[in-house]
């Protein structure tokens, strides 16, 4: 019998792939990845204030965002992960977007 559980997972993943979309695109406006999508923090191991205030409690630096970020490209393209990290990151990366989306002025969305 089946739960439907395969669909769920193809639900999520094809969401997470389009909000890896818009995460990329807040991080490149604050500075935190260039325009081919690459980090471009250069070692630096804190956020720029704005985003530190925004992901307070969500996320300590921008190491754990690029992890976080890897992880929707994989779920984007297809690579296997397994449905706990699939619903993790999921879950994560709506509440990241959130958070950041929420600290924007509204000149800037």
């Amino acid at each position: 019998m089946d739960t439907g559980q395969g669909d769920i997972m193809i639900d999520r993943r094809a969401e997470l792939g389009l909000r890896v979309g818009r995460l990329e695109t807040i991080l490149i406006d604050h500075g935190m990845l260039d325009e081919s999508g690459q980090p471009a923090i250069n070692g630096e191991s804190n956020f720029p204030k704005e985003l530190e205030d925004a992901l307070d409690g969500f996320i300590e630096n921008p190491v754990e965002l690029v992890g976080l970020l890897k992880i929707c490209r994989d779920a984007r393209d297809g690579r296997p992960l397994s449905p706990a990290v699939l619903s993790a990151a999921h879950l994560m990366a709506r509440e990241v977007i959130q958070a950041l989306q929420s600290a924007e002025t509204p000149d800037e969305r």
